[in-house]
């Protein structure tokens, strides 16, 4: 399918008259596609996900987290439509790099390579976020063996893959390059097989999060729990519910309305940092857009299944399954437990997070097989989002390359594995570079507080902040597109209804970006106590975001002169959808 210039000058513009890719991804691939690029460490950790947002977190019915999830989930519907509709007229891969480039005017071009080359380094920390999060699930794999049957080698699991109790340094590093030489095994199999893998493993890890949450209300006992707590780990809950209470999580009502007195212009401005929370968890839900010149049949169905089939999953994750085997074990343990984890404190319980096959082991161990497997097979998620992340980042890539937004050989499609496979080994490549980053402390204690290595929690909140034109750019196209191009959206689905989708989108993604990110450092900068803009900017990861952004500028500058160079005639390429 193409715009208004002839075929002939379509052939004439682009350097490959075909993408390479084979339509071999079926809507069940898409579908689980899609759910292991967001569900990561979900299965046992998304009550560890309470506290990442440093807000109070009350209950009403739900917690704060699971009404996030359910209204953001509300919102993020809208997003699937666009995306549907978007993909079923332009089905290529590359996803909204495609739609940005070809519906807004004149700035497109510009504006798709910055919001897809930013995706591209959010997704690739978010990489580097699951690498260490698989030795840890097999380390808490371990300390549940270990607690059901007393063996040391696992009751000492903390030790593996760790130095000092911690991962990093050399055995966290060599941990790391062997989880990624498994995803290099994974993403480089032909698309048919890679998809095959990606749905049977999803399934099955899938299928963990069901037993946990099956058994996880039967089974776990809160009384034992509670009993068995202070022998397994040196602590109470009640020592956990007063670290919680202490340090500001515990809160009265799910705070989304803001109490009077605040000069909130909205109702929701604290709210704002964990609905930005929800977005970092859902972010993949839609990625089996980005492989559309990949899926078979009918390409709207298709995508609109598959989207809208794992953000359900996403909600029901999020809300229903989190906060019920919550309740059972008590919100404010959770609290606690998970506040310590992201403070980094030293008396962390069993030096894990609150995983949820661990927190049932603790309440009956002589499950343990039960409780292992689940963990075992929940680690398969984290695992599993990398090499689906690097599949669709290759896919981006190879739309840059049809486009001469980078040079062509990073997009060429290898015969045999009907993929960008140099766009692989370089995003992995990447995400071998953050390995380092992470485990040595090379770069300078300022830049990378407190001890020159990359962090967990600057690495999410330099996703989320680089993800921004991510979220916000579909519904920017949405509202434009139906006037600028009604060459290409004439046969849209809900095409009428574009245009009020997009402005609903855009509103809900700058409010909560405005809440969440941009005021928070207007308000921070000359006026923060004990901490300077800088060391702000480091801490949170803004300053590597900023970094990024200046560094897309410069690429697209650069390959600006040497298309001019060429004599490429940009401007009747991007009237053209990308070959197929």
């Amino acid at each position: 399918m193409s715009g208004t210039p002839s075929d002939a000058t379509g052939r004439k513009l682009f350097t490959r008259q075909a993408s390479g890719l084979v339509r071999e991804v079926s809507v069940t691939n898409a579908l689980f596609f899609n759910t292991a690029a967001f569900v990561g460490t979900g299965v046992g950790w998304y009550p560890v996900f309470y506290t990442l947002a440093f807000i109070p977190v009350g209950t009403a019915g739900f917690t704060t987290y699971g009404w996030a999830a359910i209204i953001v989930g509300a919102f993020c519907v809208l997003l699937g439509l666009i995306f549907a509709s978007l993909s079923s007229v332009m089905p290529r891969s590359g996803g909204d790099y495609v739609f940005t480039s070809r519906l807004i005017p004149r700035a497109g071009p510009f504006l798709g390579w910055v919001e897809s080359f930013t995706l591209v380094f959010a997704a690739i920390a978010i990489i580097a976020f699951e690498v260490p999060i698989v030795l840890r699930n097999l380390q808490i794999t371990g300390r549940i063996v270990g607690i059901g049957t007393g063996i040391g080698f696992f009751e000492r699991a903390n030790g593996w893959f760790a130095e000092g109790g911690v991962i990093t340094g050399w055995p966290g590093f060599i941990g790391a390059l062997l989880v990624l030489a498994l995803i290099f095994w994974v993403v480089v199999q032909p698309t048919r097989r890679f998809h095959r893998l990606v749905t049977g493993l999803a399934a099955l890890s899938l299928a963990s999060a069901v037993v946990m949450f099956v058994f996880g209300l039967l089974l776990v006992d809160r009384g034992a729990f509670e009993a068995n707590l202070p022998r397994v780990a040196g602590v109470t809950v009640e020592d956990l519910a007063t670290f919680a209470r202490d340090n500001g999580f515990v809160g009265t009502g799910v705070g989304i309305l803001d109490p009077p007195g605040t000069g909130a212009l909205i109702p929701f401005s604290i709210f704002s940092f964990m609905a930005a929370i929800l977005l970092l968890n859902y972010i993949g839900f839609q990625y089996s857009a980005y492989i559309a010149g990949e899926v078979t049949g009918n390409v709207k169905r298709g995508i609109l299944i598959a989207v809208l089939g794992a953000l359900g999953i996403a909600v029901w994750f999020n809300s229903i399954y989190t906060d019920l085997l919550s309740f059972r074990l008590g919100l404010d343990t959770q609290l606690g437990w998970g506040g310590m984890f992201w403070f980094g404190d030293p008396n962390l319980p069993l030096g894990q997070p609150n995983s949820l096959p661990l927190l049932a082991e603790i309440s009956r161990p002589g499950l343990w097989p039960l409780w292992a497997f689940v963990s075992l097979a929940g680690a398969i998620f984290p695992f599993l989002l990398c090499p689906v992340y690097i599949n669709f980042i290759s896919r981006i890539g190879l739309a840059w390359s049809l486009d001469r937004q980078v040079p062509e050989w990073f997009g060429e499609v290898n015969e045999r594995l009907r993929a960008p496979l140099n766009a692989i080994l370089t995003a992995l490549g990447i995400a071998v570079v953050f390995a380092i980053l992470q485990n040595f402390p090379i770069l300078p204690d300022a830049v990378a507080p407190p001890e020159g290595k990359l962090n967990l929690v600057a690495t999410l909140w330099f996703s989320i902040t680089m993800a921004f034109l991510t979220w916000f750019m579909p519904g920017l196209n949405a509202l434009v597109g139906p006037f600028t191009r009604r060459d290409l959206l004439s046969g849209a689905p809900w095409r009428r209804w574009l245009p009020a989708m997009g402005v609903v989108w855009m509103l809900f993604v700058g409010i909560l970006y405005w809440y969440a990110g941009f005021k928070p450092i207007v308000d921070l900068l000359g006026r923060a106590p004990g901490e300077t803009a800088f060391q702000y900017f480091n801490r949170t990861g803004l300053t590597f975001t900023i970094v990024f952004f200046a560094l897309a500028v410069a690429i697209y500058a650069v390959q600006a002169v040497r298309r001019r160079a060429q004599g490429v005639d940009v401007g009747l390429m991007y009237r053209e959808i990308p070959p197929e």
